[in-house]
């Protein structure tokens, strides 16, 4: 049972208290000291604690229920007066029925209003920019969460984290948002910030919340974590890129292994590959390759309805023109064998997740004219590659339209596996409708150049109109890629084009970050 006590002199000043209750406060139990009631209170509170006062004084002690310490939290709260020593003994516990301490960012927990967040933080960046200020975000990651809840349980570690959402809005002003993304993560909103500097220390003075122990079970519960910090329009544009601008912060402080708080860093946590690098690589290092998502669009839907997997080495997306890096560094058969064992791996446990969502059809996982080409690429996919149910269901290979005219089989080949394919590509090169028609890809991609030449090129615009014909007359559904403005977004809607992706759309996200956005969505 945790001590919330605090001892009230007469004259409306702390004589002392726990450590636990200071640290409700956002204080130490010498901070808390000496101070007075109104300098610790919301005047809603004192104005009740006034009379409260009186009537413990008369009565020898006095029950209310107040917001003691934030307008979020309701706190059961006894005044026993002690004659003797004459000063006021206040036992607060946290009351029972009250609303969340913060927004569930991810679910509608106990029917609590969940927020259009993504479409709050955009209004909020807009008018920060207007203003000349910063919005920042900050993703606090605890450390150890599940160990916590493996040893004291679900009912006890929840207990733990409305209590430490107390603590972190205390610290917080007034306006300032927190929300719960995770089991174990938490993320504030704070608008009108001068600069990074303030975010960060604001950042700091969170992780502090945390130096005081959590009592729980006649045991002291210590927690840490870190937190990164990113800021727009300083950092980012819209509020998906701030979102993913603070989580790869965060992201790069679980890897250091460091309980702290690291402002985004686009040039330190975006570098470019030098070629020479790949020269110094004797064998490929998957600690270097990241892999992200770009999410692709329903045009009907208005919503994500797939993903294209985009490995990044160093930073650097190896996709277009930038795909030679990767093709590079795993040359050889051996190398590209273990390249996609583990990228179905890495697959397996977002797809365990994304799977489950209404309308997600897949994630696109391209196979570079590279890999096709590899005498043994057909006797690896069907014997010595172990896929689950999930992964094959859920995987969508891309391949070049153009590589039908060779690999036509191999292709076949893989459906029977039940991978759907995507022809991806489609620009001077056609295939046969014929082989259309027998192959029933599941999508069709118009290459990215098609897309950036048809608002000019009158002979460019005619060629997408035939592709849009032709995929609406075999029933195939004809995806755009790179989107990078409203008025492609436009264009290729008029045509008929059923999905997009692209820079339009915001930069890549990470699994957990995609599958956020999937629940927002669906909110």
């Amino acid at each position: 049972m945790r001590c919330n006590l605090a001892w009230i002199d007469t004259a409306g000043q702390y004589v002392t208290s726990t450590e636990e209750y200071a640290a409700l406060c956002g204080h130490s139990v010498e901070s808390i000291t000496g101070l007075r009631l109104e300098d610790a209170h919301p005047s809603a509170v004192i104005n009740i604690l006034q009379p409260a006062f009186i009537h413990a004084r008369e009565q020898g002690q006095t029950d209310t229920v107040l917001a003691l310490f934030d307008q979020h939290t309701l706190y059961d709260c006894r005044l026993i007066w002690v004659k003797a020593s004459q000063h006021f003994v206040l036992y607060v516990e946290r009351a029972i029925k009250q609303s969340l301490l913060y927004d569930p960012l991810l679910s509608a927990a106990d029917n609590s209003p969940v927020p259009l967040f993504k479409v709050a933080l955009n209004g909020q960046i807009a008018s920060a920019r207007k203003a000349g200020k910063q919005v920042a975000l900050l993703k606090l990651g605890l450390e150890r969460f599940q160990w916590i809840q493996d040893s004291l349980g679900l009912d006890s570690s929840e207990t733990i984290i409305e209590e430490l959402a107390s603590r972190l809005l205390s610290t917080l002003r007034e306006g300032d948002i927190l929300f719960r993304a995770n089991d174990d993560a938490f993320i504030i909103q704070i608008s009108n910030m001068e600069s990074a500097e303030a975010a960060v220390s604001v950042a700091h003075r969170l992780i502090e919340q945390l130096s005081y122990s959590f009592r729980m079970e006649q045991r002291d519960i210590h927690l840490s974590a870190s937190i990164g910090v990113a800021l727009a329009p300083l950092q980012a544009n819209d509020a998906a890129e701030l979102l993913g601008a603070a989580s790869q912060a965060l992201k790069a402080l679980s890897r250091s292994g460091i309980s702290d708080v690291r402002l985004y860093d686009p040039l330190r946590q975006r570098k470019a590959l030098n070629l020479n690098d790949l020269a110094q690589l004797i064998k490929p290092d998957y600690n270097s390759i990241e892999l992200g998502y770009r999410p692709v669009y329903g045009v009907r839907s208005h919503r994500i309805e797939a993903a294209q997997l985009v490995p990044l080495l160093q930073g650097v997306p190896c996709i277009g023109a930038e795909e030679h890096l990767l093709t590079q560094m795993l040359e050889g058969e051996s190398g590209w064998h273990t390249y996609l064992s583990w990228i179905f791996n890495q697959l397996e446990t977002p797809l365990q997740q994304l799977g489950q969502e209404k309308g997600f059809q897949g994630v696109i996982v391209r196979i570079p004219p590279d890999v096709l080409e590899l005498p043994s690429f057909m006797e690896f996919m069907t014997t010595r590659l172990t896929l689950s149910e999930i992964v094959r269901n859920k995987v969508l290979l891309e391949v070049d339209a153009i590589e039908t005219q060779d690999h036509e089989g191999v292709l076949f080949d893989l459906e029977a596996l039940g991978f759907g394919i995507v022809l991806g590509g489609l620009s001077d090169y056609l295939p046969p409708i014929q082989q259309l028609k027998e192959l029933e890809p599941q999508l069709l991609k118009l290459d990215a150049s098609l897309v950036q030449a048809m608002e000019n090129d009158v002979k460019r615009r005619r060629q997408l109109e035939q592709l849009v014909d032709m995929a609406a007359d075999l029933d195939i559904a004809l995806a755009a890629d790179g989107v990078l403005s409203a008025g492609q977004r436009m264009h290729l809607s008029q045509q008929g084009v059923d999905y997009m992706q692209g820079d339009y759309f915001g930069r890549l996200l990470s699994a957990e970050l995609l599958f956020e956005q999937l629940i927002l969505e669906k909110i």
